[in-house]
C-alpha cells in the first residue's frame, strides 16, 4: 500500500469499529497521556537537573515489574505498577545513600544504582521464563516492559495514566511557586522556612509515577527520554516557566500521538517513532528558535551588524555636520575623507542605509530625513 492509502487507512481506523480500531484509539489516547504528563513534569526535572536520576529510575523499576509479576503469579496491571513504584522509590533511596554516606559524587552513585537495579530485572526475567510451567506460561509479554508496546494499552492501562496525569497536574499546579523557588532560588526558600528537600522528593515521587505508568508506552529503556527531550525543546523556545510547562507538554502529546501514526505507517515500533519523533521537534527548535536557535542566532547577530554599520556612518555624518556640513545630503567623498576609507568602500556601506527608515544612498549622496538626523 501508498504512504497516502495507510494515512487514509489510519484515521479510517479511528472511526472504525471491532478490536482493532479500538486497540489503536487505546494506543494513541496512552500515547498522549504519556507525553503530556511526562512533559509537564520533565519541565521541572530539567531545571532541577534531574535528568540522569530520571534515567535511572526508568532501568530500576525493572525488579519491580518482575517481583510484581512473581507475586501476582500473572500480569496483574496493580501488582506490576505496585512492584515498578517499590522499586523506583528503593533505587532512588539507595542512590541518596550512597551519595550521602559516602564520597562517592552523584552521577557515579546513579550509574552503580541503575546498573545494579537493571541488571537484577534482567536476571529475574531470564529467571521467570525458567521456572514452572504455571509461571513461565503466563510470562509472555513481560518483554514489553522493556521497549514499551501501546498495542497491548488496555482498559485499566488508561484508567492509572490519566489518574497519574490528574494527580501530577494537580500537585505541580498546586506547588507551583514552591517549586518555582527551590529551583531558582533555594536560598531564598530556606528563608522562608521550607526545605527544598521535601520539593525535591515531591519530584521524585511524581518522577517514579510517572515513569511506572508511562513503561507500556516507551519500556524501561526510553522512558526517560519522553521526560527530557520535550522539555528541552520548549527551554529553546521560551524564557517563561509556564509556558514552557504547557509547550512542553503538547510537544509530549504531539509526539505520543506522532509516533502511533508513524508505527502505523511504516512500522518502525512506537516507542523509537515517539524519541525520534521528538527529537525532531528539539532539532527544528535549536535551529529556527527566534532568540536560542543557531538560525535565530545568526540572523540576530546580522542584525545587530548591519545596525552598527548603519549607526556608525551616521556618526560620522553628525561629525561632518558639526563642523559647518550639509546634514541633509551629504556627498560619498566627504563622508569616506572622515572615516579615512576609500570611496568605493563608503558606497557600500550607504547602500545599506536603505530600508533603514533613517536615509538612503541616491545620486552618490547619503540623504538622511528627520528620523536620521534625530538618530544621528
Amino acid at each position: 500500500m501508498s504512504f497516502a492509502e495507510l494515512t487514509g487507512e489510519f484515521f479510517l481506523s479511528l472511526l472504525g469499529q471491532g478490536d482493532a480500531a479500538q486497540a489503536t484509539i487505546n494506543a494513541i489516547l496512552g500515547a498522549c497521556l504519556a507525553g503530556l504528563t511526562c512533559g509537564a513534569l520533565g519541565s521541572f526535572i530539567i531545571l532541577r537537573r534531574m535528568s540522569l536520576f530520571a534515567d535511572m529510575l526508568g532501568h530500576a523499576v525493572l525488579p519491580g515489574v518482575a517481583v510484581g509479576f512473581i507475586l501476582a503469579g500473572s500480569k496483574s496491571t496493580p501488582a506490576l505498577l505496585l512492584g515498578s513504584l517499590a522499586a523506583g522509590l528503593l533505587a532512588a533511596a539507595l542512590t541518596r545513600a550512597i551519595t550521602s554516606y559516602s564520597p562517592i559524587k552523584d552521577d557515579a552513585s546513579l550509574g552503580i544504582t541503575l546498573s545494579l537495579f537493571y541488571a537484577i530485572g534482567i536476571w529475574l526475567l531470564s529467571w521467570i521464563t525458567r521456572a514452572g510451567p504455571e509461571l513461565s506460561s503466563q510470562s509472555s509479554g513481560l518483554n514489553h516492559y522493556l521497549f514499551g508496546n501501546p498495542a497491548i494499552i488496555q482498559t485499566v492501562d488508561l484508567v492509572f495514566l490519566v489518574s497519574a496525569a490528574v494527580v501530577v497536574l494537580a500537585l505541580l499546579r498546586l506547588f507551583f511557586k514552591e517549586l518555582t523557588a527551590s529551583i531558582f532560588d533555594p536560598a531564598f526558600t530556606v528563608s522562608i522556612g521550607l526545605s527544598p528537600r521535601i520539593f525535591d522528593g515531591l519530584l521524585l515521587v511524581l518522577l517514579t509515577l510517572v515513569i511506572v505508568v508511562s513503561l507500556k508506552i516507551l519500556g524501561v529503556i526510553l522512558v526517560a527520554a519522553l521526560l527530557v527531550i520535550p522539555p528541552a525543546t520548549a527551554y529553546l523556545l521560551t524564557d517563561r516557566l509556564g509556558r514552557m510547562i504547557a509547550l512542553s507538554a503538547f510537544l509530549g502529546a504531539l509526539s505520543g500521538f506522532g509516533g502511533v501514526y508513524l508505527d502505523f505507517v511504516f512500522g518502525i515500533g512506537v516507542g523509537p517513532a515517539i524519541v525520534c519523533l521528538a527529537f525532531l521537534w528539539l532539532m527544528t527548535a535549536f535551529l529556527a528558535s527566534p532568540h536560542h536557535g543557531v538560525l535565530g542566532r545568526y540572523l540576530l547577530q546580522k542584525k545587530l551588524e548591519l545596525k552598527t554599520l548603519r549607526e556608525n556612518l551616521l556618526t560620522s555624518a553628525w561629525r561632518i555636520g558639526e563642523r559647518g556640513g550639509e546634514l541633509t545630503a551629504i556627498p560619498i567623498g566627504e563622508l569616506a575623507s572622515e572615516r579615512g576609507e576609500e570611496p568605493s568602500a563608503t558606497r557600500v556601506l550607504a547602500r545599506r542605509m536603505n530600508g533603514s527608515g533613517w536615509g538612503r544612498f541616491e545620486k552618490d549622496l547619503l540623504v538622511l530625513n528627520s528620523a536620521g538626523r534625530e538618530r544621528a
